[in-house]
Parts: structure tokens; C-alpha cells; sequence
């Protein structure tokens, strides 16, 4: 989560810098001791959350967080003060959280996760169709794949619901034919680099994971009806299951020859996927 601060309090801010080097989730990326030097890192820089002192010389809390939000919508604003009578004009410019000073670290933790998870659920809409023609799309948007094999290593990640997807593996189903050799590599590291392209310009980097020799998603980060699919599966539930696969369109990614096995258990009349 792509956080600032905004403190004129220079111990405040060493304070704050130090809890979030034990967060994981949170990058720090910019601290600030007066509104106007964060409304120009802002302007051209990318944030998801910003965490404010009130009390401030030259321009006050509330007004930067009007500020801010006029440039970002969706931020998560997150007053840190040691002043409680600016609760009800932090409810009236519709802030997040509220943190009093001296907090806890266990305080901290609490609405960083808090915060954390509302700027997930503010982030683009992914959704993945593998029932029928399969496809990606980013805010009701069709995403186009010019290199076809990234298309069809993204619909191998998203059939091994989120499991690691290893180069030998995705070598061996999406060039089944060449040998494992360094140019089928390349081939395989080209549609890595495309894919992770792709993802970076619609602004998502958090969906399509690529470590040293494997790849995988993050089945959280997207909507998927193969996923619901598995989801009715695991409920046990025999009629939601008759009526999402009267509800699914076509087979399982057809055109994929890999998935012919996948798609022979979901539809062969209620064995395990």
C-alpha cells in the first residue's frame, strides 16, 4: 500500500517511518512536514493512502485531505492527531480512520490493515472468463494480447488456481513440441516480460506474480467463474451446482489443448475438479 505522511512533528514522523519498516504491506513512500511540499509529490506521484497530523502550520489537515482528495478520490485519508475535536469535521470530509496520538503500535497495525484492505477493494475490477472463449478484462474492458503465448501462460496460472506454474511446466504444455532448450526459454521468458507489460499498463502489478523460474496469480486480486465454479464444488451444494453449470457457457477454455483434462472433470457430471 503506496502510503505518506504529513507531520510537522519531526519525532512523529521517525516514530511512524519505524513502525511501518515492520509492516510489510505498507511502502512509505514520502514524508512530509507541511501540506504544500505533499500536494507536489502527489501531483505526479501515485499514493493509496496518506496519514495526516491536523494541527499544522500553514495549511491544517482537514484542508490538505480536501486537497488530496481532489486529486485522488479513492485515497484513504487517516488523521493522526492528539485532538479529539476535529472528529466530527474529519466525518464531514468523509475521512477513513481516525488515530489518536500517543497510539499503540497494535493501534497502528489495526488501521493499516484496515486501510489496506479498503484500497483493495477501490482497485481496478478484474475479471477472468474461462467458461466459453477465454479472456481478460480490466474495468469492463476486453484486454488485446498481442503475444498470444502470454495470453495462454496467463489462462495456465489462472487454471492452477494460483499454485505455482514452473517454466518446465508451462514450457511443456504451451511449446509441447520444441525442445527445452535456451531458445524455448526465451520464448517462455518473452511471454513472462508481456504479460507483466500488460498488467504494469493497466496499472495493476499486484495480479500476475513472476519469481526466478515460475510464475503464478493471486487469486484474490481477480474475479474468475472458474474459480466460482470450484467454489459451488466445494460447498457440497448439488443445486447450486446443476444451476451454475446450466448458468456457464460453452466448455473450459476450448481452445487450449492443456485443459481438456480440467474441462472433462467439470463437466462429466459432478466428480471433483
Amino acid at each position: 500500500m503506496k502510503t505518506i505522511i504529513v507531520d510537522d512533528e519531526v519525532l512523529a514522523i521517525k516514530r511512524f517511518e519505524m513502525e511501518c519498516e515492520k509492516i510489510p504491506w505498507v511502502e512509505l513512500e514520502g514524508t512530509f512536514s507541511n501540506g504544500k511540499e505533499a500536494l507536489q509529490y502527489v501531483a505526479s506521484h501515485k499514493i493509496e493512502a496518506a496519514f495526516l497530523d491536523i494541527q499544522m502550520p500553514e495549511m491544517d489537515g482537514i484542508v490538505l485531505g480536501k486537497k488530496l482528495r481532489e486529486i485522488y478520490p479513492k485515497l484513504v485519508i487517516v488523521f493522526v492527531t492528539g485532538y479529539r475535536e476535529y472528529m466530527l469535521d474529519a466525518l464531514q470530509m468523509k475521512a477513513d480512520y481516525y488515530l489518536m496520538k500517543p497510539y499503540s503500535r497494535e493501534a497502528l497495525i489495526d488501521v493499516m490493515e484496515n486501510a489496506r484492505l479498503l484500497t483493495k477493494r477501490q482497485r481496478k475490477k478484474v475479471y477472468i472468463r474461462t467458461f466459453g472463449k477465454f479472456y481478460l478484462q480490466i474495468d469492463g474492458e476486453v484486454v488485446h494480447f498481442a503475444n498470444a503465448k502470454a495470453k495462454e501462460l496467463l489462462a495456465l496460472c489462472v487454471d492452477q488456481c494460483g499454485a505455482d506454474v514452473t517454466m518446465e511446466e508451462a514450457i511443456d504444455k504451451l511449446w509441447e513440441n520444441r525442445a527445452y532448450d535456451d531458445k524455448v526459454k526465451n520464448l517462455y521468458r518473452k511471454a513472462v516480460m508481456n504479460l507483466r507489460d500488460k498488467f504494469r499498463e493497466y496499472d495493476i502489478d499486484d495480479v500476475f506474480i513472476a519469481k526466478r523460474g515460475r510464475c503464478y496469480i493471486d487469486c484474490d486480486e481477480v474475479e474468475c467463474d472458474y474459480f466460482d465454479f470450484l467454489e459451488k464444488r466445494k460447498s457440497r451444494d448439488v443445486k447450486s451446482q446443476k444451476e451454475y453449470s446450466n448458468e456457464v457457457s460453452g466448455a473450459y477454455m476450448l481452445e487450449y489443448t492443456w485443459a481438456e483434462e480440467t474441462n472433462a472433470r467439470i463437466f462429466k457430471g459432478g466428480g471433483e475438479v
